[in-house]
């Protein structure tokens, strides 16, 4: 079975220490909601789950799963590409064939689009294609940090609905949305130490 461990992992800024012996163990075919204060490092815990940063003491194991995706506010597309130009690039990166009428239909945006350079899609529509270039790379592990912002209620639901009928995935969403969390199995609160 897919899983994230994390084990007695401790992780310091300077003197601002976010974990302390922090033990939890994340199971595929479940969506974990993580969720704390503004500050209490849940963007810092999906990198740790990633292993993109690694901890100060303990460790943090991924087991039975390879291939990682994340859809961040950091995540960059390239403006003076179109959608399908982007779509292909990130899919090449992993060695994928994409069907990009499949992929913008699931994440319900208009073919008209494909052939748009990027620089000229709202918030939304540039979140949209975040998502499909997630979905087009078929990781075991999504990082999902603020996964919805910036979406309509309709793109929400389309969020929604490909989150929910995703089986044996590890997916991690970092969120204080009370709409996002509604739709996750577990909920791991990260207290401010």
């Amino acid at each position: 079975m897919k899983k994230i461990l994390f084990e007695n992992v401790s992780l310091k800024f300077g003197r601002l220490e976010l974990f302390k012996n922090l033990n939890v163990e994340i199971l595929g075919g479940k969506i974990f909601g993580i969720t704390g204060k503004n500050g209490a490092g849940k963007s810092t815990f999906l990198k740790l789950a990633g292993k993109i940063i690694k901890p100060d003491s303990g460790e943090v194991k991924i087991i039975d799963a390879e291939k990682i995706a994340a859809v961040t506010p950091e995540m960059k597309i390239y403006d003076d590409l179109t959608a399908l130009e982007n779509l292909k690039f990130f899919a090449k990166l992993r060695n994928k064939k994409i069907d990009a009428e499949n992929i913008f239909n699931r994440v319900n945006l208009s073919l008209e689009n494909l052939n748009i350079r990027t620089g000229n899609f709202s918030t939304g529509m540039r979140q949209r294609l975040k998502f499909g270039i997630l979905l087009s790379v078929d990781a075991d592990i999504w990082l999902l940090d603020e996964p919805t912002a910036n979406l309509d209620d309709n793109g929400r639901k389309i969020f929604y609905n490909e989150i929910l009928n995703v089986n044996e995935k590890i997916i991690l969403v970092a969120t204080n949305d009370s709409k996002d969390l509604g739709v996750c199995n577990e909920i791991i609160e990260l207290p401010i130490i």
